[in-house]
């Protein structure tokens, strides 16, 4: 399920996650025993993640690995990556590192399901000004209530491993069994986004789809005869870019768009910081994506769908 705002915009996967759970001040089962991974958001620094492990390491807090929030909670494809790393390496907590006002830690206990987290599971939150005492608070009341049993931790934080969501062909532009066969399109689980999803669809995208459960594996898609779903991503613009094997080394502080006013092709520049949708057809046997002949992400699901239906209307001939 999808969570929407006022605007019928989703929450993006690390806030779903930590609204699903519930807060408790208990130190979580055996967290000094199993094995967890830090899914950090971008503001911390290397030196604070740097800190952050070292201090882990004297507490028995086996944290494997470091993963940047806006790079594997991105949306369906990088979500499931990330579960099947999380599934194949036996992990038993996310440990999700937060920073605003203040530092904040989070353990959540990782359900073994692209869900991450049950519904109204306990959860442990520690937050304060400084990240030192922070870390101190938690190795105290961890060591105060567990025996440390993982030994073999690594002194510094592992970041650099690389989940890859695709590993079939990308192609930057749009195919043609989007006209010859019935397109997936997941529904959002609103039923006012849902509503003006299929509007969209109705008045943008003038061939055989269907309206499908956002939580239905794609293997069952394909035994009920589909060939493509409509997939996004959902994060910072270079980020996004990244995810989708554009080339990084063209990326300025800006990314021009492809957008569509009144029917007409225009452009909008948009910072590559700012939070952007970015769509894609994936063929659901052969995992191949299709990204369109240019860039069309937008601020809104809306604004970058309607965009890259239009493109593909245009260069498909619809």
């Amino acid at each position: 399920m999808i969570a929407f705002a006022a605007a019928a915009q989703p929450a993006n996967e690390k806030e779903l996650i930590l609204k699903r759970v519930t807060i408790t001040d208990a130190v979580p089962d055996k967290l000094l025993s199993t094995r967890s991974i830090v899914l950090y958001d971008d503001s911390y620094t290397e030196a604070e993640l740097i800190e952050a492990q070292k201090m882990f390491q004297q507490t028995g807090i086996d944290a494997v690995a470091y993963f940047s929030t806006n790079h594997v909670l991105a949306g369906p494809d990088p979500n499931k990556a990330l579960t099947t790393y999380l599934i194949n390496r036996a992990i038993t907590y996310l440990i999700f590192f937060e920073k605003s006002k203040n530092f904040a830690f989070t353990f959540v206990p990782f359900n073994n399901t692209s869900g991450f987290a049950s519904e109204g599971a306990s959860a442990w939150k520690e937050s304060h000004a400084s990240l030192t005492e922070l870390l101190r608070n938690v190795y105290r009341a961890t060591l105060n209530t567990q025996k440390k049993q993982n030994l073999l931790i690594n002194e510094y934080p592992e970041t650099d491993v690389e989940l890859v969501a695709f590993k079939s062909r990308r192609f930057e532009s749009f195919s043609n069994d989007a006209k010859s066969f019935k397109v997936a399109v997941p529904r959002w689980g609103n039923e006012k986004a849902d509503a003006e999803l299929e509007q969209i669809l109705k008045e943008y995208f003038p061939v055989k789809y269907e309206l499908v459960d956002p939580n239905l594996e794609e293997r069952e898609l394909s035994n009920r005869g589909f060939i493509t779903i409509l997939r996004y991503v959902h994060t910072d613009g270079k980020e996004a870019k990244n995810i989708l094997g554009y080339d990084l080394t063209q990326i300025t502080k800006s990314l021009t768009s492809i957008v569509y006013v009144n029917g007409e092709a225009d452009l909008k520049t948009i910072p590559a910081s700012q939070t952007v949708f970015k769509y894609y057809l994936k063929h659901i046997e052969y995992g191949n994506i299709f990204l369109g002949k240019g860039w069309d992400a937008d601020l809104t699901w809306q604004d970058a769908l309607r965009n890259h239906l239009q493109a593909m209307r245009e260069v498909l001939k619809f």
